[in-house]
Protein backbone atom coordinates (compact mmCIF):
# COMPACT_ATOMS: atom_id res chain seq x y z
CA UNK A 1 0.00 0.00 0.00
CA UNK A 2 1.32 3.34 -1.11
CA UNK A 3 1.35 6.40 1.95
CA UNK A 4 2.26 9.27 -0.60
CA UNK A 5 -1.13 10.93 -0.23
CA UNK A 6 -1.56 10.43 3.48
CA UNK A 7 1.83 11.97 4.28
CA UNK A 8 0.99 15.26 1.73
CA UNK A 9 -2.13 15.60 3.54
CA UNK A 10 0.02 15.81 7.04
CA UNK A 11 1.91 18.49 5.74
CA UNK A 12 -1.07 20.86 4.76
CA UNK A 13 -1.87 21.49 8.20
CA UNK A 14 -2.98 25.03 9.61
CA UNK A 15 -1.53 27.06 12.52
CA UNK A 16 -1.06 25.87 15.72
CA UNK A 17 -3.04 27.09 18.71
CA UNK A 18 0.22 29.03 20.17
CA UNK A 19 0.20 30.86 16.74
CA UNK A 20 -3.06 31.63 16.86
CA UNK A 21 -3.04 33.38 20.32
CA UNK A 22 -0.12 35.53 19.35
CA UNK A 23 -1.69 36.31 16.24
CA UNK A 24 -4.91 37.17 18.04
CA UNK A 25 -2.72 39.54 20.77
CA UNK A 26 -1.45 41.11 17.80
CA UNK A 27 -4.47 42.04 16.12
CA UNK A 28 -6.12 43.46 19.99
CA UNK A 29 -2.66 45.47 20.38
CA UNK A 30 -3.35 46.98 17.01
CA UNK A 31 -7.02 47.70 18.04
CA UNK A 32 -6.33 48.99 21.17
CA UNK A 33 -4.13 51.34 19.64
CA UNK A 34 -6.29 52.19 16.67
CA UNK A 35 -9.32 53.15 19.13
CA UNK A 36 -7.39 55.39 21.53
CA UNK A 37 -6.27 57.19 18.34
CA UNK A 38 -9.85 57.63 17.15
CA UNK A 39 -10.88 58.50 20.85
CA UNK A 40 -7.82 60.97 21.20
CA UNK A 41 -8.98 62.54 17.57
CA UNK A 42 -12.81 62.54 18.97
CA UNK A 43 -11.54 64.29 22.25
CA UNK A 44 -9.68 67.09 20.15
CA UNK A 45 -12.47 67.32 17.50
CA UNK A 46 -15.02 68.45 20.23
CA UNK A 47 -12.73 70.32 22.19
CA UNK A 48 -11.69 72.69 19.21
CA UNK A 49 -15.40 72.28 18.21
CA UNK A 50 -16.57 73.96 21.54
CA UNK A 51 -14.03 76.41 21.60
CA UNK A 52 -15.06 77.51 18.55
CA UNK A 53 -18.54 77.63 18.81
CA UNK A 54 -18.16 79.47 22.26
CA UNK A 55 -15.72 82.27 20.82
CA UNK A 56 -18.70 82.36 18.43
CA UNK A 57 -20.93 82.56 20.55
CA UNK A 58 -19.66 85.24 23.10
CA UNK A 59 -18.98 87.27 20.07
CA UNK A 60 -22.46 87.47 18.86
CA UNK A 61 -23.72 87.84 22.24
CA UNK A 62 -21.22 91.16 23.54
CA UNK A 63 -22.55 92.59 19.98
CA UNK A 64 -25.92 92.61 20.75
CA UNK A 65 -25.39 94.11 24.55
CA UNK A 66 -22.85 96.47 23.14
CA UNK A 67 -25.31 97.90 20.56
CA UNK A 68 -28.30 98.19 22.67
CA UNK A 69 -25.73 99.71 26.07
CA UNK A 70 -24.51 102.51 23.64
CA UNK A 71 -28.11 103.84 22.88
CA UNK A 72 -28.57 103.97 26.54
CA UNK A 73 -30.48 107.61 27.62
CA UNK A 74 -31.01 108.37 23.52
CA UNK A 75 -33.29 111.10 23.19
CA UNK A 76 -33.03 112.76 20.55
CA UNK A 77 -30.57 115.66 19.83
CA UNK A 78 -29.72 115.31 23.77
CA UNK A 79 -30.05 112.79 26.16
CA UNK A 80 -31.91 111.95 29.59
CA UNK A 81 -29.36 113.81 31.34
CA UNK A 82 -29.75 116.94 29.84
CA UNK A 83 -33.85 116.13 29.56
CA UNK A 84 -34.07 115.28 33.15
CA UNK A 85 -31.31 117.59 34.63
CA UNK A 86 -33.33 120.10 37.47
CA UNK A 87 -32.27 123.73 37.28
CA UNK A 88 -29.21 124.76 39.76
CA UNK A 89 -28.45 125.57 42.33
CA UNK A 90 -30.63 122.51 44.24
CA UNK A 91 -34.03 123.36 41.97
CA UNK A 92 -36.53 121.06 43.49
CA UNK A 93 -37.70 118.35 40.99
CA UNK A 94 -40.66 120.05 39.78
CA UNK A 95 -38.07 122.14 37.57
CA UNK A 96 -37.30 118.82 35.91
CA UNK A 97 -39.27 120.40 32.33
CA UNK A 98 -37.06 118.55 29.86
CA UNK A 99 -38.71 114.88 29.47
CA UNK A 100 -42.98 114.53 28.93
CA UNK A 101 -43.72 110.95 29.65
CA UNK A 102 -47.86 110.79 28.08
CA UNK A 103 -48.15 107.78 30.59
CA UNK A 104 -48.01 110.32 33.91
CA UNK A 105 -51.21 111.80 35.18
CA UNK A 106 -51.52 115.80 34.64
CA UNK A 107 -50.82 116.22 38.84
CA UNK A 108 -47.78 113.64 38.16
CA UNK A 109 -46.19 115.36 35.13
CA UNK A 110 -46.43 118.73 36.91
CA UNK A 111 -45.08 117.13 40.46
CA UNK A 112 -42.31 114.92 37.86
CA UNK A 113 -43.31 112.36 39.88
CA UNK A 114 -41.98 109.72 37.26
CA UNK A 115 -41.95 106.93 40.17
CA UNK A 116 -45.40 106.60 39.38
CA UNK A 117 -44.80 105.28 36.25
CA UNK A 118 -44.60 101.57 35.41
CA UNK A 119 -41.40 99.63 35.65
CA UNK A 120 -40.76 98.97 31.80
CA UNK A 121 -42.00 103.24 31.25
CA UNK A 122 -39.13 104.40 33.41
CA UNK A 123 -37.87 106.35 30.35
CA UNK A 124 -36.11 109.26 32.33
CA UNK A 125 -33.72 106.39 33.34
CA UNK A 126 -31.69 105.07 30.08
CA UNK A 127 -29.88 102.24 32.32
CA UNK A 128 -30.86 100.37 35.25
CA UNK A 129 -29.55 97.09 36.63
CA UNK A 130 -30.07 94.29 39.51
CA UNK A 131 -26.93 92.77 41.10
CA UNK A 132 -26.93 88.87 41.65
CA UNK A 133 -26.52 88.37 44.97
CA UNK A 134 -23.23 87.06 46.09
CA UNK A 135 -21.26 87.85 43.11
CA UNK A 136 -19.39 91.13 43.46
CA UNK A 137 -16.08 91.52 42.64
CA UNK A 138 -13.90 89.21 45.52
CA UNK A 139 -17.46 86.55 45.79
CA UNK A 140 -16.96 83.23 45.36
CA UNK A 141 -19.86 81.10 43.50
CA UNK A 142 -19.85 77.59 42.42
CA UNK A 143 -21.58 76.85 38.96
CA UNK A 144 -23.81 73.49 39.11
CA UNK A 145 -24.31 70.75 36.48
CA UNK A 146 -27.86 69.91 35.00
CA UNK A 147 -30.28 72.52 34.20
CA UNK A 148 -30.16 75.77 36.06
CA UNK A 149 -32.07 76.78 38.66
CA UNK A 150 -34.68 80.00 38.01
CA UNK A 151 -33.79 82.46 41.07
CA UNK A 152 -36.57 84.39 43.51
CA UNK A 153 -36.88 88.08 43.20
CA UNK A 154 -34.60 88.68 46.66
CA UNK A 155 -31.81 86.71 45.00
CA UNK A 156 -30.91 90.00 43.32
CA UNK A 157 -30.02 93.41 44.97
CA UNK A 158 -32.45 95.79 44.55
CA UNK A 159 -35.28 93.23 44.81
CA UNK A 160 -36.75 91.99 41.07
CA UNK A 161 -40.28 94.07 39.92
CA UNK A 162 -42.99 91.85 38.74
CA UNK A 163 -41.96 92.44 35.12
CA UNK A 164 -38.79 90.35 35.30
CA UNK A 165 -39.57 88.15 38.16
CA UNK A 166 -42.38 86.81 35.50
CA UNK A 167 -39.41 86.14 33.15
CA UNK A 168 -37.55 83.63 35.45
CA UNK A 169 -33.79 84.85 35.40
CA UNK A 170 -31.54 81.91 36.71
CA UNK A 171 -30.18 83.22 40.19
CA UNK A 172 -26.57 83.78 40.29
CA UNK A 173 -26.17 86.26 37.03
CA UNK A 174 -26.31 90.66 36.71
CA UNK A 175 -29.51 91.76 34.91
CA UNK A 176 -29.93 94.79 32.85
CA UNK A 177 -32.37 97.27 31.52
CA UNK A 178 -31.72 99.46 28.64
CA UNK A 179 -34.16 102.18 27.42
CA UNK A 180 -33.71 105.02 25.00
CA UNK A 181 -35.24 106.22 21.78
CA UNK A 182 -34.20 103.92 18.70
CA UNK A 183 -31.41 105.02 16.57
CA UNK A 184 -33.99 105.98 13.38
CA UNK A 185 -35.88 108.58 13.34
CA UNK A 186 -37.74 111.09 10.59
CA UNK A 187 -39.01 114.30 11.09
CA UNK A 188 -42.94 114.49 11.51
CA UNK A 189 -45.75 116.75 12.57
CA UNK A 190 -47.93 116.44 15.51
CA UNK A 191 -51.68 117.62 15.21
CA UNK A 192 -54.20 117.52 17.54
CA UNK A 193 -57.44 116.26 16.58
CA UNK A 194 -59.09 117.05 19.65
CA UNK A 195 -57.76 117.67 23.33
CA UNK A 196 -57.14 113.81 24.02
CA UNK A 197 -56.75 112.38 20.43
CA UNK A 198 -53.47 113.22 18.23
CA UNK A 199 -51.83 112.01 15.04
CA UNK A 200 -48.16 112.35 14.19
CA UNK A 201 -47.22 112.51 10.83
CA UNK A 202 -43.82 111.30 9.67
CA UNK A 203 -42.37 112.68 6.46
CA UNK A 204 -42.90 110.16 3.73
CA UNK A 205 -39.60 109.09 2.55
CA UNK A 206 -38.68 107.53 6.35
CA UNK A 207 -42.33 106.80 7.38
CA UNK A 208 -41.21 102.72 7.64
CA UNK A 209 -37.60 103.48 9.26
CA UNK A 210 -39.64 104.57 11.87
CA UNK A 211 -42.63 102.35 12.54
CA UNK A 212 -41.39 99.41 11.09
CA UNK A 213 -41.28 96.82 14.20
CA UNK A 214 -43.07 98.88 16.52
CA UNK A 215 -43.20 98.11 20.10
CA UNK A 216 -46.59 100.44 20.50
CA UNK A 217 -44.53 103.19 22.25
CA UNK A 218 -43.07 106.13 20.19
CA UNK A 219 -40.69 108.85 21.22
CA UNK A 220 -41.00 113.15 20.41
CA UNK A 221 -37.97 114.75 20.20
CA UNK A 222 -36.25 118.43 19.49
CA UNK A 223 -33.17 119.63 21.48
CA UNK A 224 -35.33 120.90 24.00
CA UNK A 225 -37.54 118.23 25.20
CA UNK A 226 -38.83 114.75 24.55
CA UNK A 227 -41.99 113.05 25.23
CA UNK A 228 -42.47 109.28 24.93
CA UNK A 229 -45.85 107.53 24.64
CA UNK A 230 -48.05 104.64 23.67
CA UNK A 231 -49.61 104.26 20.23
CA UNK A 232 -52.52 103.35 21.33
CA UNK A 233 -54.69 104.39 17.82
CA UNK A 234 -52.00 102.20 15.62
CA UNK A 235 -50.15 102.98 13.09
CA UNK A 236 -51.49 102.93 9.68
CA UNK A 237 -49.92 101.67 6.13
CA UNK A 238 -48.60 105.10 5.81
CA UNK A 239 -46.80 105.37 9.45
CA UNK A 240 -48.94 107.84 10.61
CA UNK A 241 -48.86 107.02 14.03
CA UNK A 242 -52.26 107.75 16.71
CA UNK A 243 -52.35 108.07 20.08
CA UNK A 244 -55.04 109.05 22.10
CA UNK A 245 -55.64 110.20 26.15
CA UNK A 246 -56.55 106.66 27.20
CA UNK A 247 -54.98 103.52 28.58
CA UNK A 248 -51.20 103.66 29.28
CA UNK A 249 -51.72 107.22 27.96
CA UNK A 250 -52.09 109.21 31.12
CA UNK A 251 -52.08 112.76 29.68
CA UNK A 252 -51.27 114.35 26.40
CA UNK A 253 -49.84 117.56 24.90
CA UNK A 254 -48.57 118.96 28.25
CA UNK A 255 -45.57 121.55 28.14
CA UNK A 256 -44.85 120.00 24.06
CA UNK A 257 -44.72 123.40 23.22
CA UNK A 258 -43.20 122.74 19.54
CA UNK A 259 -46.10 121.00 18.75
CA UNK A 260 -48.54 123.74 18.58
CA UNK A 261 -45.59 126.58 16.75
CA UNK A 262 -46.24 124.83 13.12
CA UNK A 263 -42.78 125.22 12.27
CA UNK A 264 -42.00 123.40 9.09
CA UNK A 265 -38.51 124.18 9.34
CA UNK A 266 -37.66 122.69 12.77
CA UNK A 267 -39.89 119.71 13.38
CA UNK A 268 -39.54 117.42 16.01
CA UNK A 269 -38.10 113.88 15.46
CA UNK A 270 -40.14 110.78 15.61
CA UNK A 271 -38.78 107.51 17.15
CA UNK A 272 -39.29 103.85 18.21
CA UNK A 273 -39.32 103.79 22.10
CA UNK A 274 -37.36 100.91 23.30
CA UNK A 275 -36.74 99.25 26.47
CA UNK A 276 -35.00 95.71 26.74
CA UNK A 277 -33.78 93.36 29.68
CA UNK A 278 -30.60 91.00 29.47
CA UNK A 279 -30.92 88.29 31.52
CA UNK A 280 -29.43 84.85 31.81
CA UNK A 281 -32.36 82.15 31.68
CA UNK A 282 -33.38 78.36 31.14
CA UNK A 283 -32.44 77.49 27.52
CA UNK A 284 -35.13 76.14 25.09
CA UNK A 285 -32.53 73.43 23.70
CA UNK A 286 -32.08 69.81 25.35
CA UNK A 287 -28.51 68.13 25.99
CA UNK A 288 -27.98 64.85 25.52
CA UNK A 289 -28.39 64.22 29.17
CA UNK A 290 -32.31 65.64 28.99
CA UNK A 291 -30.54 68.72 30.83
CA UNK A 292 -31.32 72.17 29.49
CA UNK A 293 -28.84 74.60 29.23
CA UNK A 294 -28.45 78.39 30.35
CA UNK A 295 -28.65 81.04 27.56
CA UNK A 296 -28.79 84.79 27.11
CA UNK A 297 -31.75 86.25 26.41
CA UNK A 298 -33.20 89.59 25.59
CA UNK A 299 -37.32 90.42 26.62
CA UNK A 300 -38.63 93.97 24.57
CA UNK A 301 -41.18 95.72 26.07
CA UNK A 302 -44.62 95.90 23.58
CA UNK A 303 -47.95 97.11 24.47
CA UNK A 304 -49.93 94.31 24.09
CA UNK A 305 -53.70 94.17 22.54
CA UNK A 306 -55.14 94.91 25.62
CA UNK A 307 -53.06 97.80 26.10
CA UNK A 308 -50.56 96.41 28.80
CA UNK A 309 -46.98 96.61 27.90
CA UNK A 310 -45.03 93.24 28.86
CA UNK A 311 -41.41 91.68 28.41
CA UNK A 312 -41.52 89.19 25.08
CA UNK A 313 -38.56 87.55 25.71
CA UNK A 314 -36.35 86.09 22.77
CA UNK A 315 -33.41 83.87 23.52
CA UNK A 316 -30.42 85.01 21.98
CA UNK A 317 -27.79 82.37 22.24
CA UNK A 318 -27.02 79.44 24.48
CA UNK A 319 -23.88 78.68 26.65
CA UNK A 320 -24.14 81.79 28.91
CA UNK A 321 -24.01 80.58 31.97
CA UNK A 322 -23.07 83.87 33.58
CA UNK A 323 -23.51 87.93 33.10
CA UNK A 324 -21.81 90.11 35.45
CA UNK A 325 -22.20 94.07 35.10
CA UNK A 326 -19.73 97.09 36.47
CA UNK A 327 -21.29 100.43 36.06
CA UNK A 328 -18.68 103.16 35.82
CA UNK A 329 -20.02 106.49 37.44
CA UNK A 330 -19.40 110.04 36.32
CA UNK A 331 -17.32 112.13 38.27
CA UNK A 332 -20.12 114.47 38.47
CA UNK A 333 -24.07 114.59 38.32
CA UNK A 334 -26.53 115.23 39.59
CA UNK A 335 -24.65 117.97 41.69
CA UNK A 336 -23.43 119.75 38.84
CA UNK A 337 -23.92 118.71 34.67
CA UNK A 338 -21.27 115.91 34.03
CA UNK A 339 -17.92 115.78 32.67
CA UNK A 340 -17.46 112.73 30.71
CA UNK A 341 -14.75 111.24 33.50
CA UNK A 342 -15.45 108.02 34.94
CA UNK A 343 -14.29 108.04 38.26
CA UNK A 344 -15.49 105.30 40.22
CA UNK A 345 -16.98 101.42 39.26
CA UNK A 346 -20.26 100.48 41.13
CA UNK A 347 -22.01 96.78 41.00
CA UNK A 348 -25.64 97.98 40.56
CA UNK A 349 -26.80 97.49 44.45
CA UNK A 350 -24.00 100.25 44.96
CA UNK A 351 -24.91 102.71 42.58
CA UNK A 352 -27.72 103.92 45.33
CA UNK A 353 -26.87 103.97 48.75
CA UNK A 354 -31.05 102.59 49.40
CA UNK A 355 -31.07 100.71 46.00
CA UNK A 356 -34.69 99.77 44.95
CA UNK A 357 -36.11 99.08 42.05
CA UNK A 358 -38.29 101.68 41.52
CA UNK A 359 -35.96 105.17 42.23
CA UNK A 360 -37.09 108.38 42.83
CA UNK A 361 -35.60 111.20 41.47
CA UNK A 362 -32.63 111.75 43.27
CA UNK A 363 -31.97 107.97 43.33
CA UNK A 364 -32.70 107.96 39.61
CA UNK A 365 -29.73 111.04 38.93
CA UNK A 366 -27.09 108.33 40.12
CA UNK A 367 -28.10 105.83 37.48
CA UNK A 368 -28.16 109.24 35.29
CA UNK A 369 -24.10 109.14 36.26
CA UNK A 370 -23.48 105.85 34.21
CA UNK A 371 -20.89 106.41 31.37
CA UNK A 372 -19.67 103.18 30.94
CA UNK A 373 -20.66 99.70 31.55
CA UNK A 374 -18.59 96.78 32.35
CA UNK A 375 -19.59 93.67 31.00
CA UNK A 376 -18.18 89.49 31.57
CA UNK A 377 -19.48 86.15 30.35
CA UNK A 378 -18.55 83.00 31.43
CA UNK A 379 -19.37 80.91 28.24
CA UNK A 380 -19.80 77.51 28.09
CA UNK A 381 -19.46 74.88 25.30
CA UNK A 382 -22.80 73.08 23.81
CA UNK A 383 -21.34 69.79 23.68
CA UNK A 384 -19.56 68.26 26.32
CA UNK A 385 -16.09 66.72 25.79
CA UNK A 386 -14.15 63.71 27.40
CA UNK A 387 -10.82 66.08 27.64
CA UNK A 388 -10.17 66.72 31.60
CA UNK A 389 -11.83 69.29 32.98
CA UNK A 390 -9.92 72.47 34.19
CA UNK A 391 -9.52 72.67 37.51
CA UNK A 392 -10.47 76.46 38.19
CA UNK A 393 -13.17 78.68 36.34
CA UNK A 394 -12.25 81.51 34.52
CA UNK A 395 -13.03 84.70 36.82
CA UNK A 396 -15.67 86.92 35.58
CA UNK A 397 -15.07 90.31 36.71
CA UNK A 398 -12.94 89.65 39.46
CA UNK A 399 -15.96 86.88 40.67
CA UNK A 400 -14.50 83.63 41.28
CA UNK A 401 -16.16 80.74 39.73
CA UNK A 402 -15.39 76.88 40.85
CA UNK A 403 -16.71 74.14 38.77
CA UNK A 404 -19.34 71.90 39.36
CA UNK A 405 -18.53 69.03 41.94
CA UNK A 406 -18.69 66.59 38.97
CA UNK A 407 -16.60 66.69 35.96
CA UNK A 408 -19.45 67.59 33.01
CA UNK A 409 -17.59 68.08 30.39
CA UNK A 410 -18.15 71.12 29.24
CA UNK A 411 -15.12 73.84 28.06
CA UNK A 412 -15.52 77.46 29.52
CA UNK A 413 -14.13 80.68 29.15
CA UNK A 414 -14.37 84.13 30.19
CA UNK A 415 -15.23 87.36 27.92
CA UNK A 416 -15.22 90.86 29.36
CA UNK A 417 -15.54 94.11 27.44
CA UNK A 418 -16.43 98.34 28.45
CA UNK A 419 -18.84 99.60 26.50
CA UNK A 420 -18.96 103.51 26.91
CA UNK A 421 -22.14 105.00 26.72
CA UNK A 422 -21.98 107.38 23.99
CA UNK A 423 -25.09 109.73 25.21
CA UNK A 424 -23.28 109.98 28.33
CA UNK A 425 -19.43 111.22 28.04
CA UNK A 426 -17.77 114.33 27.15
CA UNK A 427 -21.07 116.48 27.57
CA UNK A 428 -23.35 114.92 25.00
Amino acid sequence: MSTRNFKHKRGQNGLSLIELMIAMVIGLILLLGLVQVMSASRNAYQLSTGVARTQENARFAVDYIQRDLRMAGHMGCVNDQAHMAPERPSASDATRQGLNLWFLTPAQRTARNFQAASFPLRFDMGVQGFEATGTAPGGTRALTAGTPVVGNVNQWSPALPNDINTLQPIAGSDILVVRYLSRDGVPATLAAASATSYTITPESYGSTVSTTDSSGLFGLADCQQASVFAANGGVNAAGVVSASVTGLNGSGLIGDEWSFEGNTHNKPVLYRAEAVVYYVGVGEGTNVDNTKPPSLFRARAIVGAGGNVSFVKEELVEGVESLQLLYGMDEHLPNDLPRGNVERTRVASAVNTAPTNNPNNTQSDEWRRIGSVQVGLLMRSSDRSGAEQAATVPNVLGLNLTRPATNDGHYRSAYETTVVLRNRLFGN
